[in-house]
């Protein structure tokens, strides 16, 4: 069940019951419980000792994960709100983030510190720039029992902004906390799990999913930089639980040594796939050379995660699954009413793991929800009759040719299958006479395919409406850090 601890006090419990063991590999050097939490203590204690008042806001922005995570842990333990960022933002970027945030210190290194004080300059931001490796270094006291409230803000996630400026997204020790705690009970966390992560901390994947689960259940973390294909097949030889995102998975599948690596894989345990969706038709031979499942979950920065395939039991093709502990989900059309089975809705949750709110924006809260409580989370999808739930795309991304909906995965799905074909990615564009138009992105495998190939094959799998109207080949489809494609990108320019 949700741990009804505060996010703050439950990892100083555990690192107090785990002070002798391994949390961190990173670089070929360990570090145990009580070393990684008596230096951000001690951290913390010193932003304390700057002006730190709780409800801070706290940039962090690291290139390197070791010093990121622990300033994040410091600034928590402090009282503060920690938000961390992408150090490879740009100035105008970089700009926003520390002008909406209102963000009292910010801890950054290299070129993204200069651009930061220069920024609190120009802004007469009340804004102390302080680098990561001497706050770190830096003796002092350590917090001396800290105390935590379930209401107490914690930690800030900018959206990634796809529809506009980005949203800070505010979590609480307590919504932060149950969030956590479901997903290591549904994925079964335990204190003997070495957990591999080689996803970015500043997103809710790498930082939440990942080190926050692993530090409140006592386990060991791997941390990589960053993932790369022959390094990382070494490296899960080493661990029970791997975090993927597709790209990760079709690396794998492109190397030649990658079923004798799999052969190495006795300890894993469990293997997943999120942030995306990974490409249907490549599941099956992924999961035969792994030898086990790649659980598919669904989650968001707003909610955490909020379905996941079951660990035991039935595994529907391409499903996210079943509700995490704690967790409602309804899918509703758009007239508000519980759908039927198997009939596409957008989805909506409610539950502890939901974020507090979005920073310094109302109007988007008030969009956002219901009076009850349930948070609308702009997918798509349909439930079966156990409750299996599947994502059908976003609802921003429904194309609506001629009255007729069109759910993009369904269009890719069959482009994907087409012999010669990589990958695809379906956008709807403004048509005077239909409303909107298909069209297809395509990433060939087969530098002679066609759109007239690809057409044909299509007129035989989709029905008139759903089948694109045009066919654009790309080197490579635009990505985010987390491997989802940009389709705005694409509908700005669809080539």
């Amino acid at each position: 069940m949700a741990s009804a601890m505060p996010f703050g006090e439950h990892l100083l419990t555990v690192a107090a019951t785990r002070s002798d063991h391994p949390a961190l590999r990173y670089k070929q050097e360990s570090i145990s419980y009580g070393d990684l939490f008596r230096t951000a203590l001690i951290a913390g204690g010193n932003l304390r000792a700057r002006g730190l008042e709780p409800g801070d806001r706290v940039l962090v922005v690291c290139e390197e994960k070791l010093p990121l995570l622990t300033c994040h842990l410091a600034a928590i333990l402090a009282g503060g709100v920690s938000v961390p960022l992408n150090p490879a933002y740009t100035p105008p970027e970089l700009s926003y983030f520390l002008s909406d945030s209102g963000a009292r210190f910010a801890i950054a290194s290299g070129g993204p510190a200069e651009v930061i004080a220069k920024l609190a300059a120009e802004q007469s931001a009340d804004c102390q720039v302080l680098d990561p490796y001497a706050l770190l270094d830096e003796q002092g006291e350590p917090l001396s029992e800290p105390a935590f409230s379930p209401e107490q803000d914690a930690f800030m996630l900018y959206s990634s902004g796809t529809t506009g400026q980005p949203k800070g997204i505010m979590h609480t020790h307590g919504s932060l906390a149950a969030a956590v705690s479901a997903l290591a009970e549904c994925w079964q966390f335990t204190p003997d799990d070495v957990l591999l992560n080689c996803l970015p901390l500043y997103h809710i994947h790498g930082l939440s999913f990942g080190c926050h689960v692993a530090l409140t259940t006592g386990c060991e973390m791997i941390i990589a930089d960053r993932f790369h294909p022959r390094n990382t097949m070494r490296q899960i030889a080493e661990a029970t639980v791997f975090y993927g995102v597709p790209p990760f998975h079709y690396s794998f599948l492109d190397r030649p040594e990658f079923p004798d690596a799999a052969k190495r894989w006795q300890q894993l345990r469990l293997i997943t796939c999120g942030s995306a969706p990974i490409r249907p038709e490549v599941l099956p031979q992924l999961e035969e050379i792994i030898g086990r499942p790649v659980i598919n979950r669904y989650g968001m920065t707003e909610t955490h995660v909020i379905a996941s395939l079951p660990l035991d039991g039935p595994k529907k093709q391409g499903s996210v699954g079943l509700p995490l502990p704690g967790i409602e989900v309804e899918v509703r059309s758009k007239e508000g009413e519980l759908t039927q089975v198997d009939q596409v809705g957008q989805v909506w949750v409610r539950g502890p793991n939901l974020f507090d709110r979005y920073w310094r924006k109302p109007q988007a809260m008030s969009e956002s929800f219901d009076e009850a409580g349930w948070f609308a989370t702009g997918d798509l999808g349909e439930r079966d009759a156990d409750g299996m739930l599947t994502l059908r795309g976003r609802l921003k991304d429904l194309i609506i040719v001629s009255g007729y909906n069109v759910y993009p995965p369904v269009v890719e799905r069959v482009i994907n299958s087409c012999p010669g074909v990589r990958e695809s990615a379906v956008i709807g564009v403004p048509d005077q006479r239909k409303g909107e138009r298909v069209v297809a992105v395509v990433v060939r495998d087969d530098g002679e395919l066609t759109e007239s190939t690809i057409d044909a094959y299509c007129r035989e799998r989709l029905v008139d409406y759903q089948r694109p109207s045009r066919i654009v080949f790309v080197e490579a489809l635009p990505r985010n850090a987390m491997g989802k494609v940009l389709k705005r990108q694409l509908r700005d320019e669809p080539g």
